[in-house]
């Protein structure tokens, strides 16, 4: 039997000095009670209690032990208490890890959102990959961007990201516009090298249904997206950005769409946690802020759960 529950028993048996009464208390048998109390006195090498026909009484041995006992299940009952008193407020630290690409630019205003309605939490926004990390505890939850997540993550997808070819104008006067995906293996690719990521390009077209996976001729590999925007450009080649990056620059004249006539699916944006159950209420309160405005569009230029046109099957970070 669990110790503390042992301790229970004969705290009840030794305050109405009865058996039968403790048991009655506990909504538990008389032999179930007998026998905790019997085991809880062959562990501690004690006797408890002086049982007679008539009474139960406590042996001097006894009195010392229901003292402490008395001490140990009063201080679980205040942890208990406390706990759930803590458990019931939004306070307290969370450790968040998201993507440097994503964070800075779009958690930030949600973060301060979030802790404007909730000024007892404190955030520590950690930008980069920090997966390995939420094994050990290190962080409480984390954004991450992909095509699927490793099987033993605790995930809920929120959104995805569209994606998109692009190049310098510059780039495609010189080596000319590729029009079908296998003319990438005549052009310079910038490709993402991150954790995980992928480096294949892969391209379904919507009419002919036709899949493909054309070879690539890596002329630059980055970690980060904002390096690959960079490389494109200054006309270092072809790479697949996400259009909320690329989007102003191709306004602006600085890229131009490549192949968007053909599509692939869009790497999906997930929330990751240690566990579904027994998080910290301030945790829960925060992943359902971010899945809300994820999931409704609510001020982020990102074209949520819609089919895109050129997707990259990399991991973005």
């Amino acid at each position: 039997m669990d110790r503390l529950k042992a301790l229970e028993i004969f705290a009840a048996v030794a305050e109405r000095n009865s058996f039968t009464r403790a048991a009655a208390s506990l909504d538990l048998s008389t032999p179930v009670v007998t026998r905790a109390v019997q085991e809880l006195e062959q562990s501690l090498g004690l006797r408890l209690l002086q049982r007679s026909t008539r009474r139960v009484a406590l042996t001097r041995e006894g009195e010392a032990a229901l003292a402490r006992a008395r001490g140990v299940i009063g201080a679980y009952e205040a942890l208990m208490q406390s706990s759930r008193q803590h458990g019931a407020e939004v306070a307290g630290d969370i450790r968040f890890s998201a993507p440097a690409s994503f964070g800075a630019a779009r958690l930030a205003p949600l973060l301060a959102d979030f802790m404007a309605q909730h000024p007892q939490v404190r955030i520590d926004l950690v930008l980069g990959d920090a997966l390995e990390s939420m094994e050990d505890g290190a962080v409480d939850l984390a954004l991450r961007i992909a095509q699927v997540l490793p099987e033993h993550l605790v995930a809920r997808r929120i959104g995805e990201v569209p994606m998109g070819m692009y190049a310098a104008p510059a780039y495609l006067r010189a080596r000319g516009l590729p029009r079908e995906p296998g003319e990438l293996a005549g052009h310079d690719c910038v490709v993402h090298s991150g954790p995980g990521a992928s480096r294949a390009w892969q391209f379904s077209h919507p009419v002919t249904q036709e899949r493909t996976q054309p070879v690539l001729r890596q002329a630059l590999r980055a970690n980060h997206v904002e390096a690959l925007m960079a490389a494109a450009l200054l006309g270092q080649g072809l790479a697949m950005l996400p259009r909320m990056l690329a989007d102003p620059a191709v306004e602006r004249g600085e890229l131009q769409p490549v192949l968007a006539a053909w599509a692939c699916p869009a790497p999906g944006i997930f929330l990751v946690y240690r566990e579904r159950q027994h998080q910290p209420l301030r945790v829960r309160k925060l992943i359902e802020h971010v899945a809300q405005a994820f999931e409704s569009g609510g001020g982020w230029p990102l074209r949520l759960r819609a089919p895109e046109r050129v997707q990259a099957t990399a991991l973005l970070h």
